[in-house]
């Protein structure tokens, strides 16, 4: 087994079940047609063994978590370093099964690509605090990036760290609110308000 098969599954098969338990059916992977419908001037075959994988409740969880598998993938190296891939995994928990829950982090996970290989422009990759225009619903219009709650923030395999960022839905006002302020005021209020970080389409705002 080579180094980057040995990376993927410790990741997939040690790590994400000590954190997430069951990782449902298998992996729910990205398309071309995600790429296309940005634009996307090349699309890496690699990419397209990316996708999400649907973790159901657990004994000590009752919500639904997403959660990716790729971007940590070491495609350049044979051996460890500070961080695998580009170092980082989306997820997003919801109250209940949700097939959009999918479509967004394919999303989210498509966008990060493009800009980790700069062909969104001089932005740098999501990162935590970090917000992206993606309507679920009339109340909820944007994705912000924090530092998950009922999870573990980060884990490592043998090529390196992950850092885990949770995407959480935000109303108007709290992104106005976060504007003003910071992403982290407006995740201790969801936090403070709601028990967590669960996004929800019909969720009431905070502020």
């Amino acid at each position: 087994m080579s180094f980057l098969e040995e990376s993927w599954e410790e990741r997939e098969e040690k790590s994400y079940k000590e954190i997430f338990g069951d990782t449902g059916p298998g992996i729910f992977p990205l398309s071309n047609e995600i790429f296309d419908r940005m634009n996307a001037k090349s699309i890496d075959p690699h990419w397209l063994t990316h996708g999400v994988f649907k973790c159901p409740p657990t004994g000590n969880r009752n919500t639904w978590a997403y959660v990716t598998s790729g971007m940590s993938n070491p495609w350049e190296t044979e051996e460890s370093e500070e961080y695998s891939g580009l170092g980082v995994e989306f997820l997003i928990e919801t109250e209940n099964e949700e097939t959009w829950a999918i479509e967004v982090l394919q999303t989210l996970m498509a966008y990060n690509l493009l800009l980790a290989t700069g062909q969104m422009g001089d932005f740098p990759p999501l990162d935590y605090a970090h917000r992206v225009p993606l309507a679920l619903s009339e109340s909820i219009k944007t994705m912000m990036f924090a530092h998950p709650v009922s999870f573990a923030d980060h884990f490592s395999i043998k090529s390196g760290r992950v850092d885990l960022l949770q995407a959480v839905g935000i109303t108007p006002s709290e992104l106005d609110t976060a504007k003003q302020t910071s992403s982290d005021e407006i995740t201790q209020k969801l936090i403070s308000n709601t028990g967590g970080l669960v996004t929800s389409k019909e969720r009431a705002s905070v502020v």
